[in-house]
């Protein structure tokens, strides 16, 4: 991790290509498309997570690792075509599902969900829920860009 000014840059892994900014949604528990998003809305809709009732479209979602059956890549091209997909993903360890969804998800409806793994920090600990972070799907990088005083993980 280095710090340029206020700016904070983690360095990884990119595998879903394109660059993305908004506002970051953290969490330290697993999350899955399947049954977790109501594709129509973008709302979170898994009972057992703490992000139940949120929205994710246009966040940056931040969480460890995705938690779903192999059928999570539909319910992300889903939420594509129905234009309530996230801003990014930032992941500590990416799965192969979730992946696969944002190459569906450009491939079929030319939608770009930057997805960035491997940093050199964990990402859950370091970005804050509320905080402005851009990422680069190409290079591996996430910025966090502006603290607004969101809350760290539990």
């Amino acid at each position: 991790m280095t710090t340029n000014s206020e700016v904070v840059t983690l360095r990884g892994r990119g595998l879903g290509g394109g660059i993305a900014e908004g506002e970051a949604l953290v969490t330290k528990q697993f999350f899955g498309f399947t049954h977790g998003v109501i594709p129509a809305t973008g709302e979170i809709s898994d009972e057992r997570h703490e992000w139940r009732g949120l929205n994710l479209k246009g966040k940056i979602i931040v969480f460890p690792k995705g938690k779903s059956s192999s059928s999570g890549g539909v319910w992300i091209l889903e939420t594509a075509r129905c234009e309530n997909l996230p801003a990014a993903i930032v992941n500590v360890e990416a799965e192969a599902i979730t992946g696969s969804g944002c190459i569906f998800a450009r491939l079929l409806y030319n939608k770009k969900i930057p997805l960035v793994d491997r940093l050199d920090q964990d990402p859950c600990d370091v970005i804050r829920t509320g905080d402005i972070v851009r990422v680069d799907g190409d290079a591996g990088v996430v910025e966090i860009l502006k603290r607004v005083g969101g809350s760290r993980p539990a």
